[in-house]
């Protein structure tokens, strides 16, 4: 055992350092952080439909896109994105906007009314651009956020 200083009451005592104490604290952070991972895991499973396929898929969509030359600019593909919901007629009443985080990635946040419109405005999205990546974060009314009193129904 070492000798080791420590703060208690407001002022340095001489003290017993343990070494399974030491111990004790790295189990614990240990222990720690696998719990959290495994909480983390199971809460993302739980809360969303992502799949390990699909985020890897964007990843790699991602790096292509940070090594290319010919990146767009955000403006263009958020005015791309915008104009092809605007012109579908699918997706003109919804309450939806794309808006550039980055070059070559593009987030859809709004609501629609039900899962499909928010499925074909990802796809309207994905068409209005050849290798951006799209952020699909539409809400869907009645699952995900209360229902306006005027939403229209998709149909």
């Amino acid at each position: 055992m070492d000798r080791v200083r420590v703060l208690r009451g407001g002022r340095f005592v001489d003290a017993d350092r343990e070494d399974h104490d030491v111990l004790g604290v790295v189990v614990s952070a240990v222990a720690g952080v696998a719990l959290g991972l495994l909480a983390g895991l199971a809460t993302s499973q739980f809360f969303s439909e992502v799949s390990p396929r699909h985020v890897s898929g964007a990843v790699k969509r991602i790096g292509r896109r940070s090594s290319s030359r010919d990146a767009k600019p955000s403006d263009t593909l958020e005015r791309a994105v915008n104009g092809a919901l605007d012109e579908n007629p699918k997706t003109r009443q919804l309450n939806v906007r794309a808006h550039a985080l980055s070059d070559g990635i593009v987030e859809l946040v709004g609501t629609a009314p039900d899962r499909d419109a928010r499925a074909v405005a990802g796809i309207v999205a994905r068409g209005a651009l050849d290798d951006a990546v799209i952020v699909n974060r539409i809400l869907v009314e009645g699952e995900d956020v209360p229902r306006r009193p005027s939403a229209p129904r998709a149909g």
